[in-house]
């Protein structure tokens, strides 16, 4: 059985209606189609564990800002410890891309409409950007007081420390005081990145795109830094065990910066 042909036919017939058309079969696992809704590029993948497993997922994917890629298990809970599919024969193949297809029909159709409207990020919102910008001297200068992030005389100590701080107030309790107190240490943490990187001569910094967000010019593209985004994510990372070592800031910045702060 041919099943790219098979995968069009299903899959495709499905989402023909919406304007997705078949565009390419990547790395010969990875089945790509694809429609343009005015500025918003969007994607159905049917992906092969690999060139051999025979077991194949559905993806969901948008360039509309905070949706990222949606799978069965992110929108129905009943699968949400289940990734892959498993075709042993012909038929188990057809069954499943039917039921992929059943998915996109009852849920995935709709889903991707909604995915077609940029979604405003859960912490860094637009009021929030504005308070930033207005305390952020303010954030500095308290959590700087209180755990000297800048008296390290190099900037790689400088962001692990930030890191450190993050690991060691990692743990926080389900009730709205301990909630507000990690997020004003996130806002903290971040204010003291925000400090190290603008030291760069030409960093700039943006309150108004979607993170908040420090361009810094480079030879062949400007380098981006968001640190309020990259505070949470290894504070997440952390709370929830999920990065190796303690050291998630420094990796997400100092490549960037290494060559602009010699120090």
């Amino acid at each position: 059985m041919n099943n790219t042909r098979k995968i069009k036919e299903i899959i495709g017939g499905v989402i023909k209606e919406k304007n997705f058309e078949y565009i390419r079969c990547e790395k010969k696992i990875i089945y790509d189609f694809k429609r343009q809704v005015d500025d918003v590029e969007q994607h159905v993948y049917v992906q092969q564990h690999n060139i051999v497993d025979q077991e194949y997922k559905i993806m969901l994917y948008t360039t509309a800002k905070g949706h990222g890629m949606k799978e069965i298990g992110t929108i129905l809970p009943e699968y949400e410890a289940k990734e892959y599919w498993r075709a042993d024969s012909d038929e188990d193949f057809v069954s499943v891309m039917e039921f992929f297809a059943k998915f996109l029909k009852d849920y995935g159709l709709e889903e991707l409409d909604k995915m077609l409207v940029e979604k405003p990020d859960s912490f860094e919102t637009p009021e929030r950007k504005a308070w930033f910008k207005e305390h952020r001297e303010e954030l500095f200068e308290k959590y700087e007081s209180k755990y000297h992030v800048m008296d390290e005389a190099k900037t790689y100590d400088r962001l692990m420390k930030i890191d450190e701080i993050l690991y060691e107030n990692r743990e926080a309790d389900e009730d709205e005081e301990s909630e507000k107190q990690v997020q004003e240490i996130w806002l903290g943490m971040a204010a003291i990145l925000t400090e190290i990187v603008l030291q760069i001569p030409t960093a700039t910094i943006l309150y108004d795109t979607y993170h908040i967000e420090i361009h810094i010019p480079a030879k062949y593209r400007d380098w981006i830094i968001r640190p309020v985004d990259i505070v949470v994510q290894g504070w997440l990372r952390y709370h929830f065990d999920e990065f190796p070592s303690k050291n998630f800031v420094k990796v997400s910045v100092f490549r960037f910066v290494t060559d602009f702060l010699k120090n």
